[in-house]
């Protein structure tokens, strides 16, 4: 799809999107606020939410690598916070490419090198638990799950007085059909105990409409059941979308918060050409911190820098209000602003090995980071060369400047323009220069 066309069906669908969000959400407001985790937050409760870790087996395979250093990077934040715990770890799913017993033994691995007796693992089938066996009997994906991990493939455990329920799969891998029933039940029982009190709940795909990613990875059966207890914060991975962008938190009904990839992070710039990966090395997880009120605290980690994002803070409160919603889609959107390069920024190019041209620019911010830059490049006959909608740098932590790939050009003068995009699709400024290569 031509760039022209695929940002106006950006713009046009965010713009029915956020209809359908408040048909089927809740709407407390359209002007928005940043709120931040306040300095006198005292956490009783902390834990890590991830997802789609995607082992092959292999010791030395960079997912591997990183999630054992999640464990150690987290227990060494813990030890230089007032509260020394780390009570858990949820994997949502997919932490196998396939689900062979070779990569449920190396999971096992790094949890039984990495993990300490104080955490709780809680670990839910995804959906790539099951692909070795779709062929023959998916269910044999239920068998070696309990092989290895536990005979629940289902779970509703307290921890420091909080529910936490994992959902997985029915044993097609496919649906969740037959355990609606179970989680009903589970959250009903829960909520009963204490209506004020958050019920962490978490499965492999996305509720529908709610999270970034959650209207072509989502599950709508999931969504009907979680919408009845507005305390449950859902915690879902399944796309790959980046958890940096502000779409990935929601909150309507209940609370919605997608976990990106612990291998990469991914997003789709239209919501119709297809998935796209992020550029370079991407990865995240959530540290999740709860008060003894009920609070919650979430920051993102990036995985692959090993550092918070600084920027990222989100903080719940009066989760068992559906009325007074602080990340709805509307109070969020209302937030955004079109993304403005520094000043006096340039574009600047180099040649790579291979004889490419690479060009640099630094990033662009509003509100939120720009999500997206359209670029084009035409040459001194003004015949366009390149043109590409790529993913930003936000999707890490690091503050660095964005280099794209524009492949093998002749020597000659080019003109190139890069304008950046927001998360909610506004238009922001036009970066232009003029390259020489040769």
């Amino acid at each position: 799809m031509p760039n022209f066309f695929a940002q106006l069906v950006s713009k046009l669908l965010t713009s029915v999107f956020g209809f359908v969000f408040l048909l089927t959400g809740v709407k407390s407001g359209l002007t928005g606020e940043e709120i931040k985790t306040p300095d006198d937050f005292t956490p009783v409760l902390r834990f890590v939410a991830c997802s789609d870790i995607h082992l092959n087996g292999e010791e030395d395979q960079e997912a591997a690598i990183r999630f054992a250093n999640l464990f150690n990077d987290m227990y060494a934040y813990a030890e230089n916070s007032e509260y020394k715990n780390l009570d858990a770890v949820i994997v949502a799913g997919d932490f196998t490419g396939g689900g062979a017993e070779k990569e449920y033994e190396i999971y096992n691995k790094i949890v039984a090198e990495n993990k300490k007796e104080e955490t709780q693992l809680l670990t839910i089938l995804g959906n790539h638990e099951f692909i070795d066996y779709r062929d023959v009997d998916a269910t044999v994906g239920y068998d070696v799950f309990k092989k290895f991990i536990s005979e629940n493939v289902d779970t509703d455990v307290v921890i420091n007085g909080f529910h936490f329920i994992g959902v997985s799969y029915d044993d097609d891998g496919k649906s969740f059909t037959g355990k609606m029933k179970w989680l009903d039940e589970r959250l009903s029982n829960a909520t009963k105990e204490d209506p004020t009190k958050p019920v962490f709940v978490y499965q492999h795909p996305h509720p529908t409409f709610t999270v970034y990613g959650s209207v072509n990875w989502g599950d709508f059966t999931l969504r009907t059941v979680l919408s009845k207890y507005p305390q449950v914060v859902d915690f879902s991975g399944h796309s790959h979308y980046s958890a940096s962008d502000p779409r990935s938190v929601w909150q309507g009904e209940f609370t919605a918060v997608g976990t990106g990839s612990l291998s990469a992070f991914m997003g789709n710039l239209n919501y119709i050409d297809g998935d796209k990966d992020a550029p370079g090395k991407s990865g995240g997880a959530w540290l999740v911190e709860c008060d003894a009120n009920g609070n919650v605290s979430m920051k993102l980690y990036d995985i692959e820098n090993r550092m918070f994002f600084t920027d990222i803070d989100y903080y719940f409160t009066d989760l068992s209000n559906p009325t007074k919603r602080t990340y709805n889609w509307h109070k969020q959107k209302s937030l955004d602003t079109a993304p403005l390069f520094p000043e006096n920024s340039l574009i600047s190019s180099s040649v790579n090995e291979n004889g490419e041209t690479v060009i640099t620019f630094p990033e662009a911010k509003g509100f939120y980071d720009a999500e997206n830059y359209k670029i084009t490049v035409t040459n001194e006959k003004y015949k366009t060369v390149f043109e590409s909608t790529v993913i930003s740098e936000y999707v890490r932590a690091t503050d660095d400047d964005v280099n794209v790939n524009i492949g093998n050009l002749e020597s000659g003068n080019y003109t190139v323009k890069v304008t950046a995009y927001s998360p909610y699709a506004q238009q922001g400024e036009t970066l232009k220069n003029t390259i020489t290569v040769g």
